[in-house]
């Protein structure tokens, strides 16, 4: 009998504990419902709008691209020596027919002597041969010219020679790349150094082909850097290609005057932004008004006090507004302003 009330009051036990423990969760579940927001239907959002009509509509193109130097040219020996002057350092600016390295000429001024003694004789053997009386043929004479010639030719070829142990800048730029030093042999052929003219850039740009019309050779265009942000360049297009590559686009070059070396360099990004040739009557909404994404725009389409939240379809856009080409008509009325605080079907209250 003991243990039966022991069993009995152990079970009246736990079930208390059990009922206590399921009020104190429901207790729970109320107080964390409470603190839940909950949104009121009846609470209207205040927005701005605006209304849809067509417009002229003007597409805005830009068309971003590389600065790249007006002019580059790797500069090689054209003959073999030992370099005994230098004349350059990376990063020096030079002008056209500065030096840029002598070459070692002794074998060749020795050379030139010798075929210049060599001129010497022939001509005096030429002349002996023209001035005697007699006992002289005809085929005497035209060695002697012939010798002459010969060596005449030498004596060109050794100066050519010599000149060309002197190797010269072939126009004003700056030295971007080194690749000798003093001593240094070199042969026919050997890249010394690398000369660069930004005195003016281009500015490189790929066009589709569907905007190629808009560029013509000569045409003055404003050219922008983000680097510079508030300076405007002026542009005079150079190239216009006449080969698409394999996405049908176009290479355009546009040839800027760089105001000082330390301003646009090689490298730099640079944009052309143009308006296109004819503005067309066009839905057009705010492009404060688009939400979503690029692949899903959406905009919040406001009616009888209610902003429903619609897919469209954009085409072309500027700097302020976004084509619409399928998704609204004329006269509807879209939300611009306060989109953080829409949801579809919410009350909306239009500010003045």
């Amino acid at each position: 009998m003991k243990k039966a009330i022991s069993i009995t009051a152990g079970v009246v036990i736990v079930a208390a504990s059990v009922g206590f423990v399921g009020m104190k969760l429901t207790e729970n579940k109320h107080i964390v419902e409470s603190k839940v927001y909950r949104k009121d239907t009846n609470l209207k959002v205040t927005i701005q709008a605006d209304t849809i009509r067509y417009n002229a509509f003007q597409e805005n193109l830009t068309f971003l691209g590389t600065f790249a130097p007006n002019r580059t040219v790797v500069i090689s020996s054209e003959t073999n020596g030992k370099v005994i002057k230098v004349g350059i350092q990376e990063g020096s600016h030079v002008q056209s027919g500065s030096l840029v390295a002598q070459l070692d000429t002794e074998i060749l001024q020795a050379q030139l002597r010798s075929a210049q003694a060599n001129y010497d004789n022939a001509q005096n053997s030429l002349n002996r041969f023209e001035q005697a009386a007699s006992g002289i043929t005809a085929l005497q004479i035209d060695n002697a010219r012939t010798q002459l010639l010969l060596a005449k030719a030498q004596i060109e070829q050794l100066k050519k020679q010599i000149s060309m142990a002197t190797i010269k800048a072939p126009f004003a730029g700056t030295i971007t790349k080194r690749n000798f030093d003093l001593g240094s042999v070199i042969g026919p052929g050997s890249p010394m150094a690398e000369l660069n003219d930004i005195s003016q850039v281009k500015l490189e740009v790929s066009v589709p082909e569907k905007n190629i019309t808009l560029f013509k050779k000569g045409q003055i265009i404003a050219v922008q850097t983000d680097v510079f942000p508030d300076k405007t360049f002026q542009g005079i297009v150079e190239l216009v290609s006449v080969i698409a590559d394999a996405s049908h686009n176009f290479v355009v070059k546009v040839l800027v005057k760089n105001p000082s070396a330390e301003a646009l360099k090689a490298g730099m990004y640079g944009r052309v932004n143009l308006a296109a040739s004819t503005a067309h009557q066009s839905l057009s909404i705010p492009r404060t008004a688009l939400v979503g994404s690029t692949k899903k725009p959406q905009v919040f389409v406001v009616a009888n006090g209610i902003a429903k939240l619609t897919d469209i379809e954009t085409g072309i856009s500027n700097e302020t507004h976004i084509q619409v080409i399928k998704g609204l008509s004329p006269n509807q009325v879209v939300a611009t302003g306060g989109l953080v605080n829409l949801t579809d079907g919410c009350k909306v209250t239009v500010a003045q």
